[in-house]
């Protein structure tokens, strides 16, 4: 049995439409997510889940899964404008998985110009202090980006450099607008051959063909449940699902019927 892990992008909205961590909790277990990963940090700044009112939501949804055996992992988006830019953005996750006990951190490092601002460079700094805190910390560090990194012009060396100091590759095989499930993870697996790390993909949660997201939530069902069918008939170590705000209940629906 794989592990099972959703992403949380916007803490605030996901409690409000819950109604509290607990609820939270409670639907992660009927679900059989072994964890969540939320984001802690966007390049230098603290991102909403970790500050203000949020963060006592997030104490308590990380406590309230310390007790129900479901992991809680931070991740972060990297920009990375400078070598001392990145170094200071690798101290802040590092920071927050002291400061909230996370079980692991995820470097979400994307390519073009809108997210990661870096050269090669940078990326190898980056990617070296993060694998040193992580190293320091005990945590497992992944990274999670782009399917095909050699898709995005430019992209493939600096993914490279990060990706090196991982313990685990989360590649975002979104395929909602690929012809089959299978087509797109097929394209990731060999986008990413050439890494000894684990292969654990993450299926499309969500709605938005434009986006990589499904069609329709039926759609979306229907995609997940063959998505989960080939990660565990690839014994996969896991597989994830972007995102909570955006799963339709039918996608749901599948987690809570369907064993990882």
């Amino acid at each position: 049995m794989g592990q099972r892990s959703m992403y949380i992008w916007k803490l605030r909205e996901v409690v409000a439409a819950e109604g509290s961590p607990a609820e939270i909790i409670a639907k992660a277990k009927r679900a059989n997510l072994s964890a969540l990963w939320v984001k802690v940090a966007d390049g230098t700044s603290r991102y909403a889940n970790v500050r203000d009112g949020v963060a006592r939501d997030f104490k308590e949804l990380i406590r309230l899964a310390r007790d129900n055996g479901i992991e809680i992992w931070g991740w972060q988006v990297p920009h990375c404008a400078t070598t001392a830019v990145a170094k200071k953005e690798a101290k802040l996750l590092g920071d927050l998985v002291e400061e909230f006990e996370l079980d692991g951190m995820i470097m979400d490092a994307e390519g073009t110009s809108a997210y990661f601002h870096g050269d090669l460079a940078e990326a190898k700094a980056y990617a070296a202090a993060m694998r040193q805190i992580a190293d320091n910390l005990e945590k497992p560090l992944g990274i999670s980006s782009n399917d095909i990194p050699q898709n995005i012009d430019g992209w493939l060396p600096k993914f490279n450099e990060i990706a090196k100091k991982a313990h685990i590759n989360f590649p975002q095989t979104y395929y909602g607008a690929s012809p089959s499930v299978a087509n797109r993870v097929d394209r990731a697996e060999t986008g990413n051959a050439h890494l000894t790390i684990p292969f654990v993909p993450v299926g499309a949660g969500f709605i938005g063909t434009a986006e990589g997201g499904c069609a329709s939530a039926s759609a979306c069902a229907e995609r997940a449940r063959e998505f989960i069918r080939l990660c565990n008939a690839r014994n996969y170590q896991g597989y994830s699902f972007w995102h909570w705000g955006g799963a339709p209940m039918t996608l749901w629906e599948v987690l809570n019927t369907v064993q990882p």
